[in-house]
């Protein structure tokens, strides 16, 4: 289930020729287009990977469909409803609370699924993002099971020119992902932060998304490890990369994983991010199917 196989279900699956390949013709500019039939699944809320989708197909006159329902897997039929869009739709870009269902829309379908985000994984995130990490070291603050977390980690491996510290408590540490990915990479994990004499890149994720609702507790396991003014004390920040809006609970009194001061500065890297997506999209329809863009020569 790689690129040349259409699908992009998770990060595993994800080839490194084809990461590269991504990165060495998003800058192509000129093509004309070609219609498919496209439907966006959106179960979950978003603001930057749904709405820079729709800018995209706008922006190229692609015409698209919406589905912001939800459906009860549970009742309903997943081969039927897999097989009903995969009459209707050529492309499904599926955001999802659940990886199985990705999976299982992907066998039964017959249409090509591209995740934008699940429980487990958010593929496209990560291959826009991994090529703007130009530094050699890259600190990950906060959950270690954040499904960006994992996605961004599995593909700079592959990169493998990259020196990973995750700065997370030891309860979320994930031993089983650590095997499948780690045996021969460069990786620190640490409940204590680690000074480096070089500019670091921070990646941070929310840390309550997904349905999460414990706040509170979530809170009291992760509050020693919140970017905050100290940090610029001990680290030499270059960017902070923040995957999503960040999340303010109110009657808690506290800003969650960043302090509002930080995330409104120019360490955030969130233009860039943007941007870059768009040229994403467009070189993933080239990669998948030649036929969605014809390059002009």
């Amino acid at each position: 289930m790689n690129f040349y196989n259409l699908h992009i279900i998770n990060d595993f699956n994800i080839k490194k020729y084809e990461l590269l390949s991504l990165n060495e013709i998003k800058n192509k500019k000129n093509f004309i287009l070609i219609k498919k039939k496209i439907c966006i699944i959106n179960e979950k809320q978003s603001l930057r990977t749904i709405n820079t989708l729709i800018n995209f197909f706008n922006y190229f006159n692609i015409k698209f469909t919406i589905i912001n329902n939800k459906h009860n897997f549970k009742k309903e039929n997943i081969k039927d409803f897999s097989k009903t869009l995969g009459i209707l739709y050529d492309y499904l870009f599926f955001r999802s609370y659940n990886d199985i269902i990705v999976k299982l829309i992907a066998k039964f379908s017959g249409s090509i699924i591209i995740n934008m985000l699940s429980n487990g994984y958010h593929p496209f995130q990560s291959i826009n993002d991994i090529f703007l990490l130009n530094n050699y070291y890259i600190y990950f603050f906060g959950d270690f099971n954040s499904n960006v977390f994992k996605s961004i980690i599995i593909n700079l491996v592959k990169i493998n020119k990259f020196t990973i510290i995750i700065f997370s408590p030891k309860k979320f540490w994930n031993y089983i992902f650590l095997k499948k990915i780690f045996s021969k990479k460069k990786i620190i994990i640490t409940e204590k932060i680690i000074f480096i004499n070089k500019k670091i890149i921070i990646y941070n994720d929310v840390w309550f998304s997904m349905g999460e609702t414990n706040f509170k507790k979530k809170i009291n396991n992760l509050i020693n490890f919140q970017i905050n003014k100290k940090i610029f004390n001990i680290l030499k920040i270059k960017k902070i990369f923040h995957c999503l809006p960040s999340y303010k609970k109110k009657k808690l009194k506290i800003n969650s994983e960043i302090e509002e001061c930080i995330f409104e500065s120019n360490f955030i890297f969130f233009d860039k991010q943007i941007i870059e997506k768009v040229y994403f999209f467009k070189s993933y329809f080239f990669i998948s199917n030649k036929t969605f863009f014809n390059f002009l020569i």
